[in-house]
């Protein structure tokens, strides 16, 4: 794996933990200073909202290179490895249809909404929005990447490459 490739992905790990970091230290000022000061923090649940939006976005795609995430694939398993092979790649081209159709309009619904601001944190809403398209775009990067050119990210799925 290049160096390039690892720091890409230490980068988006390490944004995912920051952001669930985050959102566990200002839930817990949220209880504190509901049930202690008898105040809100009022933009405390937006805050988290969009944090987990990104984290999201931002972790799809090493999910997918991992192996990480959910399939029916018990048919699929049973196939000569031509056909399973044949199978996975036309799965790929559905996903990557698919991705850049969320990629395409995802960005006409973010670039609708730029003038428009989050009620309690008052950035535009095409920050949170265009999480969707940047998270898609990674999401499509790493399914060619592993499907088209044999590329994870990172350590195997449990269960995967033992002997």
């Amino acid at each position: 794996m290049s160096k390039l490739w690892r720091a890409y992905l230490g980068a988006i790990e390490a944004f995912c933990v920051a952001g669930v970091v985050l959102i566990l230290v200002v839930s817990a000022m949220q209880v504190f200073a509901r049930y202690v000061l008898e105040s809100s923090l009022f933009w405390s649940e937006e805050l988290m909202r969009y944090t987990m939006l990104w984290i999201v976005a931002l972790g799809a795609g090493v999910s997918y290179g991992r192996g990480q995430f959910l399939g029916m694939r018990m048919l699929v398993e049973s196939l000569p490895p031509a056909l399973r092979r044949a199978c996975d790649l036309l799965g790929a081209v559905l996903i990557l249809a698919f991705l850049g159709f969320v990629i395409v309009y995802g960005f006409k619904l973010s670039w609708g909404t730029r003038m428009q601001s989050a009620v309690a944190l008052n950035i535009s809403l095409f920050w949170i929005h265009v999480s969707v398209v940047v998270g898609a775009l990674l999401l499509a990067l790493h399914v060619a990447l592993k499907e088209f050119f044999g590329v994870a990210s990172g350590e195997p799925a449990v269960g995967e490459g033992e002997a």
